[in-house]
């Protein structure tokens, strides 16, 4: 039961960063799939749009490698699909964006996962009290 509460936690976290960090990464995606601007809708937020499911992608098999706990990749797989769907009706042309976006999340995470295993002392000192 605590794990899925934490994987929940995570989820959360992930939705909460994709949304702080959508205008950065819809002003990527801008650069390869130009967003316009209607008389309802402004660029700005066009752009805003368009970086949410970049940055969920990105941050979710991060986060999940970072923090998760059991069955984290099972976790990922189903997160993933929502946005799998979505760039296949949407934008089928852009597809291997969102695949190097996550496997860039993905490898980031092994990388300080690694990086923290290396410099992880074996045996902590003991505290005397």
């Amino acid at each position: 039961m605590k794990s899925i509460i934490r994987n929940l936690l995570l989820f959360v976290a992930v939705l909460i960063l994709s949304y702080i960090t959508a205008p950065y990464f819809g002003s990527w995606y801008d650069k390869f799939s130009p967003q316009y601007g209607s008389w309802i809708v402004s660029k700005d937020y066009a752009v805003f749009v368009a970086g949410l499911p970049v940055a969920y992608v990105f941050f979710t098999p991060f986060l999940f490698e970072l923090f998760g706990t059991v069955n984290k990749r099972k976790w990922i797989l189903w997160l993933m699909i929502p946005p799998a769907l979505m760039w296949i009706e949407a934008d089928r042309y852009y597809l291997y964006i969102p695949i190097i976006v996550g496997l860039v999340g993905f490898f980031a995470a092994q990388i300080i996962n690694l990086i923290i295993k290396k410099f992880r002392h074996p045996n902590p000192p003991m505290v005397v009290k």
